[in-house]
C-alpha cells in the first residue's frame, strides 16, 4: 500500500466522521467551567453549609489548589460562583482571582441578603464597576414574598445587562418562571439541573412539569453542573447511564443553545476527581456531535455571561 494511498483514505475518513460530527477531539474545545467555588474556611462568615466534620470540603479551596486541576484538563476560562451569602464575599472573590484575569474570565457574587433593600442598589454599582463581575445569585430568600422592590432590582440587574444564577429551593421553579416572565430581558441561569436530587430512575413527574414549563421562557438557561452533587447517596456512580434521564430532558427542553458547563468544583471532590466529572459529562454531549458539545462547553457560556471569547484567548 502506498503512503499516497493511505494519506487519502485517512483524509477521506475524516471527512466521513466530521461530517457527522463526530469526528473532533474533544481536546480541541476550549473549555469554560462556570460553576467553580473558591473559599477560605476561615472567613468572617464561613461557609454555613459545610459541616464542620466534613473530611473533603472543610477547608480552604483557594486559586493555588485550583489553577493546576483547571489547566491540566485543558480548561481556558472559569467562571467562579460565590459559595456563599457573604455580601463582603462578592469583593473578596474578584480580588482573590485578579491575579489571573485571562483564565478566571467571570465571577457570580451572591446578593441574596440584599436583593429587595435598600443596600442592593450601591452595592451592585460598586462590584459591576469591575468588569469581571457578570452578575451574582440568590441561593437564600430573605423576604417571604416577591415584593415590588426585589422585581426593581431584578430590572436593574437586567438593565446592567448582568446575570442571575437561581439555586432552586429558595426559589421554586415556578417563582423562576414569573421572574423570567416579568423581567424578560434578564438572563437566568438554573443551577444544577434546577437543584433537582437525583435518587435514581424515574424522574419525579411533578419536578419533570415544572422544568418543562421554566424552560418554556426563552430567557430561561439551564447549568449542566454538580452531577456528582445530585446524587444523595455518595459517592454518586460514575456510569454515564445513571445520568441520562435527567441528561436527556433537559437537551429536550433547553435545546442545545441554552445549556452551559459547570463542574461544581471542589464540591464535586466529595465523588471523584475533576477529570471524571469532565469526562462524565463529555461522554453524553460528545455523542451529539462537536457542535452541540463545543455549544456546551464554550459558545453558550460566552454568550450567556457576556465574557470575551475564549477563541480569542491565548491557548
Amino acid at each position: 500500500m502506498s503512503t499516497g494511498w493511505f494519506g487519502r483514505l485517512a483524509l477521506l475518513c475524516g471527512l466521513l466522521l466530521a461530517g457527522n460530527g463526530l469526528a473532533a477531539d474533544a481536546a480541541d474545545i476550549r473549555v469554560v467551567d462556570c460553576h467553580v467555588h473558591l473559599w477560605d474556611i476561615g472567613r468572617p462568615e464561613g461557609v454555613a453549609w459545610i459541616a464542620t466534620d466534613d473530611k473533603v470540603l472543610n477547608r480552604s479551596f483557594l486559586p493555588e489548589h485550583h489553577e493546576p486541576i483547571a489547566k491540566a484538563n485543558g480548561v481556558r476560562a472559569i467562571i467562579v460562583v460565590q459559595a456563599g451569602q457573604s455580601l463582603p464575599d462578592n469583593q473578596w472573590n474578584l480580588d482573590i482571582t485578579a491575579h489571573d484575569k485571562t483564565l478566571y474570565r467571570g465571577i457570580v457574587g451572591n446578593l441574596s441578603k440584599a436583593i429587595g433593600t435598600d443596600e442592593f442598589a450601591p452595592l451592585f454599582e460598586k462590584l459591576c464597576r469591575e468588569e469581571r463581575y457578570v452578575g451574582y445569585r440568590i441561593s437564600g430568600r430573605y423576604e417571604p414574598a416577591m415584593t415590588d422592590a426585589f422585581f426593581r432590582d431584578l430590572q436593574i440587574t437586567a438593565d446592567k445587562g448582568k446575570t442571575l444564577d437561581v439555586l432552586a429551593g429558595a426559589y421554586t421553579l415556578d417563582d423562576i418562571s414569573e421572574i423570567a416572565r416579568r423581567v424578560p430581558k434578564l438572563k437566568i441561569i438554573l443551577d444544577h439541573f434546577g437543584n433537582v436530587q437525583l435518587n435514581g430512575p424515574p424522574l419525579d413527574p411533578e419536578w419533570v412539569g415544572k422544568m418543562r414549563a421554566v424552560a418554556k421562557v426563552p430567557n430561561v438557561f439551564c447549568k449542566v453542573s454538580a452531577l456528582y452533587g445530585r446524587v444523595k447517596q455518595q459517592p454518586a456512580p460514575r456510569d454515564i447511564t445513571f445520568y441520562k434521564p435527567v441528561l436527556d430532558l433537559v437537551f429536550e427542553c433547553f435545546g442545545e443553545d441554552r445549556l452551559v458547563f459547570g463542574s461544581d468544583w471542589p464540591v464535586s471532590e466529595t465523588s471523584g476527581d475533576y477529570a471524571s466529572v469532565l469526562q462524565l459529562t463529555k461522554a453524553y454531549f460528545d455523542g451529539k456531535g462537536h457542535q452541540v458539545s463545543d455549544k456546551l462547553f464554550h459558545t453558550n457560556a460566552v454568550r450567556f455571561y457576556g465574557i470575551p471569547d475564549v477563541q480569542l484567548l491565548n491557548p
